[in-house]
């Protein structure tokens, strides 16, 4: 038997959203930050869905490991009402190498929401049918904040790859201040 693990949760946000960086609201940027950050030393992977107020988190490895974090997340007060849908054992786990892969409130999910007749996404009021639709749908969905699907990143590539977009910013930044110097300084000999 496989020590893996796999937990589904859902809760409600106690913040409010807040303008979105770079296509994530800011509290679940942190959010995300830190897991990419702490997860892979151990050895956990998933995804994390936020919309309309409400997370949806699935979580996956070695049951300890998943058991610590998901008491940790239970004290957080970022959200609150968090609820369990499933917890079972896996023999492979479902987001490869994601540390977490984040899916912001795609097109992809509107649709399936309007399949089942719903308008907002609220996971509480969702069936086992859909939280299965939802797993499968995030698995195959991309991450806007690495822009990749689900898989491995590539060879070498930095496991936070929200950081290269941020100093990526910041240089790019950077030159435009230098040329606008460089620019008044040009302006002033003439």
């Amino acid at each position: 038997m496989s020590d893996l693990v796999q937990i589904i949760y859902i809760s409600r946000a106690t913040f409010e959203p807040g303008p979105r960086e770079n296509g994530v609201e800011p509290h679940v940027g942190r959010i995300l930050m830190s897991s990419r950050k702490n997860n892979p030393r151990r050895r956990l992977v998933g995804v994390l869905f936020y919309g309309d107020g409400y997370f949806f988190q699935c979580i996956e490895g070695e049951r300890s490991a998943v058991q610590a974090l998901f008491s940790r997340i239970s004290d957080d007060p970022r959200h609150t009402d968090i609820r369990v849908l499933s917890m079972r054992d896996i023999d492979v786990r479902s987001f490869n190498d994601w540390s977490m892969k984040y899916v912001p409130a795609a097109r992809e999910v509107l649709e399936e929401l309007r399949r089942f007749g719903q308008s907002r996404f609220n996971p509480y009021e969702f069936n086992e049918e859909q939280v299965e639709r939802m797993v499968d749908l995030l698995r195959a969905s991309a991450d806007p904040t690495t822009g990749r699907l689900n898989g491995p990143p590539p060879r070498n590539a930095p496991a936070d790859m929200m950081g290269l977009t941020y100093l990526a910013i910041a240089l790019a930044t950077l030159a435009l201040a230098v040329s606008c110097v460089t620019l008044a300084m040009v302006m002033e000999w003439l």
